[in-house]
C-alpha cells in the first residue's frame, strides 16, 4: 500500500512537471514571437502592430522624409487627372499625386503626362506630405496584364 502511494505521488509529480514545462515553453515561444515581430516592425519605423505611430516619420505609411517607394509612393489605378494632379485609387485608399516639371513618367521608354489615362495601373514614387499626398518623382505605367501587377494592386479596370 505504501509503495502504491509513493508510485502514485511520483506519477502526479512527473505529470505536474511535464505540464509546467510545456506551459513554460509555450510562454517562452510566445514571448520570442512577440519580440521578433516587434523588432521586424521597428526596423521599418512601425509600431508593434505594424502601423505607423502617430506623428512618427520613417519608412512606414504616412509622413516620410525619404524619397523612394517605402512610404513615399503608391501603386494603384488612376481615377482622374486634372492638370498636374492625379487621383490614384490604391488597395488602401484614394491618394492625391502632384506632378511637377521634374516628374519622370516611364513606360517602355520615357513618357509624358498625355500617356496617363484614367483606369491605368501605375507605380508612383515620391515624397508624401503631412496630408499623405505624394509629390511625384517618377511614375511607372504598368502593363494592363493583371498577372504583371504588384501584389495587392487592383486587377480590373472600370
Amino acid at each position: 500500500m505504501k509503495k502504491t502511494i509513493i508510485v502514485l505521488a511520483a506519477i502526479i509529480v512527473a505529470v505536474g512537471l511535464a505540464a509546467g514545462s510545456f506551459y513554460g515553453g509555450m510562454a517562452y515561444q510566445r514571448n520570442q514571437t512577440t519580440n521578433t515581430r516587434a523588432a521586424f516592425f521597428a526596423s521599418r519605423g512601425l509600431d508593434a502592430n505594424g502601423t505607423n505611430p502617430a506623428g512618427a516619420q520613417g519608412q512606414g505609411q504616412g509622413q516620410n522624409t525619404r524619397r523612394g517607394f517605402f512610404g513615399g509612393g503608391a501603386t494603384g489605378q488612376i481615377k482622374s487627372i486634372e492638370g498636374n494632379v492625379i487621383t490614384l485609387s490604391t488597395p488602401q485608399n484614394v491618394t492625391i499625386v502632384n506632378l511637377s516639371g521634374s516628374t519622370q513618367i516611364e513606360k517602355t521608354g520615357s513618357g509624358t503626362i498625355s500617356d496617363l489615362t484614367p483606369g491605368q495601373q501605375v507605380l508612383v514614387t515620391g515624397q508624401r506630405d503631412a496630408n499623405g499626398n505624394i509629390a511625384a518623382a517618377t511614375i511607372l505605367i504598368m502593363p494592363n496584364n493583371p498577372a504583371n501587377n504588384p501584389p495587392g494592386s487592383p486587377t480590373t479596370t472600370p
